[in-house]
């Protein structure tokens, strides 16, 4: 009819075309800059379809973390599994847990049945702060990582994650990410973006033995936020549409660099505003 709505249609296409689809386990951040909604626009911007499984609420904008609410570690789970049971999900990722029972039931699900599982393993704040007890971060160490193909943490949290302070060297970083790789991840990937001297920003690449070094140009610019999760979610996204774990790194590089680059300049909110994965 016309301008009605429009009905299935009865003879469909016996082929359709295959829409590569990521899953994020994240938390929701109220500003929309990072967690959930960082990695939503990432996968967009890979092409990649983007589902979800919500670790927590939270009450925050660019200048503060006002307030957090878990969501419970069977709700997070049964998110999981009612995705996974019904899409044909090829890579997924997590970000902030927040708390030890939900990387408990998250590393449960990963040993099974999560598939190319990247770790950004949240553990500090915009000021460098713990945001994890120290049995969820050890949880994250013994549990989460040993499941992972990728490993994506800042050198603040590789330190927490090896339980020394890696400092601003590159061959500490390096180490690090040797020890981190000896408990199961295909790749460590520690990023050196929280480091604020310097005209380049250089992120550690340790794979199957190899190292290799990872370096842009630093831009000059308060508007961050999110940088680290879009990093990680398009490794997971370029993962999920089928490109090997090098290129799927070195893209993601790239993409993060554009989207921090792209959102230098814009005014939102009176803190550090959202980097721009979509404007490229």
């Amino acid at each position: 009819m016309a301008g009605g709505i429009a009905s299935e249609n009865p003879h469909p296409p016996a082929q359709h075309a295959w829409w590569p689809a990521a899953l994020t386990i994240a938390g929701a951040d109220s500003s929309g800059a990072a967690g959930l909604a960082a990695d939503l626009l990432a996968f967009a911007a890979c092409g990649v379809h983007g589902a979800f499984a919500l670790t927590l609420v939270s009450a925050q904008n660019t200048t503060e973390f006002r307030a957090a609410q878990p969501v419970d570690a069977e709700l997070v789970a049964a998110q999981i599994h009612a995705v996974l049971d019904d899409m044909p999900v090829a890579a997924s990722k997590t970000g902030l847990l927040l708390t030890a029972e939900t990387v408990a039931a998250v590393a449960s699900i990963a040993a099974r049945r999560l598939p190319q599982l990247v770790v950004d393993p949240v553990l500090v704040d915009g000021a460098g702060e713990p945001m994890l007890s120290s049995e969820a971060e050890r949880s994250i160490a013994t549990r989460l990582l040993p499941n992972a193909r990728v490993v994506t943490p800042n050198h603040l949290e590789a330190g927490r994650l090896v339980g020394r302070n890696l400092g601003d060297e590159v061959e500490a970083w390096i180490e690090a990410a040797h020890e981190l790789a000896s408990t199961g991840p295909e790749a460590v990937v520690v990023t050196g973006g929280r480091v604020r001297t310097g005209e380049t920003i250089t992120d550690v690449v340790v794979q199957g033995g190899s190292v290799r070094l990872l370096s842009a140009p630093r831009i000059e610019t308060r508007n961050i936020r999110g940088s680290g999760d879009v990093f990680s979610a398009a490794i997971c996204a370029e993962l999920a549409k089928g490109t090997d774990l090098d290129s799927a790194i070195d893209r993601a590089h790239d993409l993060t660099a554009r989207a921090i680059s792209a959102g230098a300049d814009r005014l939102l909110g009176s803190g550090r505003g959202p980097v721009d994965p979509l404007s490229l």
